[in-house]
């Protein structure tokens, strides 16, 4: 059954997420060409708009990072197509050369650069707000403040971007993404752009930033700044009349600047509060650039202002920039000079509320005595836990494998070596590994020397983890530094691996470092929703294509010494490791394991469609001794039942993938039907 996104029905409501609002307002603007690469908060837009490209005729597709999705978006509107872009916050950072540097020859067709920031970092190695980076390229950036906002802005952003001849960058956030609103469906636009090539359109040399151009008495990448600057300047003037930046008119002399979901929760506090007096509020629907105009107008009916934005204080800022000429005598309350907001975290609505009412002098509601009560006595019930790899993940076993090879290794060189490896982590389902679920208290060290740390279970074995394809590089920097007091590991994953790791491959084979290189292919883009990867076989839209390998293109990368390994198999995988460590060690060249074994959820899936029957291991309470060696393996399967002093295995959840029964040293694990 098609997704409801694809209905041609104007005027009709519907729940949707905010991903799926965006994928909605692309499908009403006559989107072309959709692109993306998967990352959480925004994976869910280019799903949805996957799932319906062939029925509604256009092109998606998961690209190998956000880089090369960008790039394709950008050369779908260089020739007239609409195009967008999918990608979270961190993707940002991926496209900036192009995002900066595209801007100075424009487009033809509407290009939307759709992101989802992750404040509070649920999903992400950072909170970064990509909003400044936007102003920093000089183009519009929009925000919406709900579901409805988000499709209609998305659809708006086409027109946006085709009336400027620049990109349009859509920033939602992970309230707006992941949470579900009203939205009501507009028409889809029928006609499709044209798609057509002329290489000086309106512009000579228009597509090559160092082409020839004139204009303002400069030419090449000068002029074309001033081309920049000239259509920046007609989005500043055009900002006050757009739809979605508006002011409502209040009866005090208080006034509230609100963008994007701080608008909402802005709305949401009034309400509880009810104060007698109304503040003015100004409605920012573009962080940048705000109405100039419009603040003006704002500005003479207020006497002090508190300003409430998601992020960094980009509209703060740029409304101390004008109100310094227009009304310098009135303070502002915000993230910076009077705090009243936190400039990290989340807003949420319990911030947004506790800040108007200080702002309007009003008390905050009493929270309920019962309220506290239960909250208390539930809280006592709570574990506090991290996420964990799935029962039956094939990472675990390479996990278990790489620390025995490590300590074998340490071991067999240690009248050359300290012992103290580094294992360089990098983004996916295995970065979990340095998530320290088990560890204990930990306290600050502050050696000048190597020191080495007890690793007893998976989620302490990382130790580093930063970005996309930074462990392979993270590596070769530690060993041209010199360091040789241990063996020095990276890691990836296979999605991981094409998005970023082969150049840095390439380098470290080029420049001959000895490091180890462990790729954990489990053929999907797991972490975020098991979109496929090149070693998938599969398009976004499931159609069959070339299946990649890792081996493969990693030797043809320079990497001689390569082993494939099952990572189920514990022994195999233990005795590949080592022997790839110790070959970089002795032979000073890089070597590549790739632990290979399809994400145990897939295939779990894929037995249940098939109506195929799962096995289940279970312990015999007779025969263990209480060691806890299984519960070293990390499974979230496995528990220790401290009152018997013996282990059990969650029936629910074993998938019968039997690496536990491999390291179980009294044989207490047993196989069932």
């Amino acid at each position: 059954m098609p997704h409801i996104v694809a209905l041609n029905e104007p005027g009709k409501r519907v729940i949707l997420t905010g991903n799926e609002a965006i994928a909605r307002g692309a499908i009403e603007a006559a989107v072309q060409v959709a692109v993306g690469y998967p990352g959480t908060p925004s994976s869910e837009i280019m799903e949805t708009l996957a799932e319906v490209a062939k029925e509604l005729g256009f092109h998606a597709e998961w690209a190998v990072n956000e880089k090369v999705a960008f790039d394709v978006a950008a050369g779908a509107a260089i020739v007239g197509a609409r195009a967008i872009a999918t990608m979270k916050n961190a993707g940002v950072g991926w496209i900036m050369d192009m995002f900066a540097t595209l801007p100075y020859t424009g487009v033809r067709g509407g290009l939307v650069l759709a992101v989802a920031d992750d404040p509070d970092a649920f999903y992400s190695s950072t909170e970064q707000d990509t909003r400044p980076l936007g102003k920093a390229v000089g183009v519009l950036v929009l925000e919406p403040c709900d579901q409805q906002e988000a499709k209609d802005m998305t659809k708006k952003a086409f027109d946006y971007s085709e009336m400027f001849e620049l990109p349009v960058m859509l920033r939602s956030v992970t309230r707006i993404s992941h949470c579900s609103g009203d939205v009501t469906f507009g028409e889809i636009r029928k006609e499709r752009n044209k798609v057509a090539f002329d290489k000086h359109w309106k512009l000579p040399f228009r597509w090559n930033v160092y082409g020839p151009t004139e204009y303002g008495g400069k030419v090449g990448p000068a002029g074309r700044h001033g081309w920049l600057l000239d259509q920046l300047s007609k989005i500043k003037k055009y900002v006050n009349e757009i739809e979605f930046n508006r002011i409502e008119k209040g009866d005090s002399k208080l006034g509230i600047i609100a963008s994007g979901i701080g608008y909402s929760y802005v709305k949401d506090a009034l309400l509880k509060l009810d104060p007698k007096e109304k503040p003015w509020i100004l409605k920012i629907g573009t962080p940048h650039p705000i109405p100039e105009k419009m603040l003006k107008d704002f500005l003479k009916n207020v006497e002090k202002v508190l300003i409430v934005e998601e992020g960094d204080p980009l509209v703060e800022e740029q409304v101390y920039f004008y109100m310094k000429d227009y009304a310098p005598e009135i303070p502002i309350y915000g993230k910076t000079k009077n705090r009243m907001l936190k400039p990290y975290g989340e807003l949420g609505i319990a911030q947004v509320v506790e800040a108007v009412a200080k702002f309007l002098g009003l008390q905050l509601p009493c929270k309920s005595e019962e309220r506290i009560r239960i909250k208390e006595e539930v809280s006592k019930l709570i574990a506090p836990r991290s996420s964990a790899l799935c029962p039956g993940c094939p990472h675990l076993g390479t996990y278990w494998a790489l620390r025995h090879a490590l300590l074998k290794v340490t071991a067999k060189y240690k009248d050359r070596m300290k012992g103290v490896w580094i294992i360089n982590g990098d983004i996916g389902c295995y970065e979990q590994g340095g998530y320290g679920i088990f560890a204990k208290a930990i306290k600050p060290s502050f050696s000048t020397e190597s020191v080495r740390y007890e690793i007893t279970n998976p989620y302490e074995i990382l130790d580093t983890n930063y970005i996309m394809g930074g462990g392979i590089g993270l590596a070769q920097g530690e060993y041209h530094a010199g360091y040789r007091d241990g063996p020095i590991i990276a890691v990836a994953g296979d999605s991981t691996f094409f998005h970023a790791c082969m150049p840095a491959l390439l380098n470290a084979t080029f420049n001959k470092a000895a490091i180890t290189f462990i790729v954990m292919d489990n053929s999907w883009t797991a972490m975020t929703g098991h979109q496929p990867s090149p070693a998938s076989g599969y398009t976004a839209t499931f159609e069959p294509t070339k299946r990649f390998n890792v081996e493969e293109v990693a030797k043809a990368l320079g990497v001689e010494k390569v082993w494939v390994v099952d990572p189920y198999n514990l022994k195999e995988i233990e005795e590949v490791v080592t022997k790839a460590i110790e070959e970089s060690l002795e032979n000073k060249v890089t070597t590549l394991v790739v632990a290979k074994r399809e994400c145990a959820l897939q295939v779990l899936r894929r037995l249940r469609r098939e109506k195929k029957p799962i096995p289940k291991y279970t312990v015999d309470e007779a025969k263990c001794v209480g060691c806890r060696r299984c519960t070293q393996l990390g499974c979230p399967a496995i528990g220790f039942n401290k009152e018997k002093g013996k282990a059990w295995i969650d029936q629910i959840l074993c998938v019968g993938c039997g690496m536990c029964t491999q390291i179980c040293p009294v044989k207490a694990i047993l196989r069932r039907e």
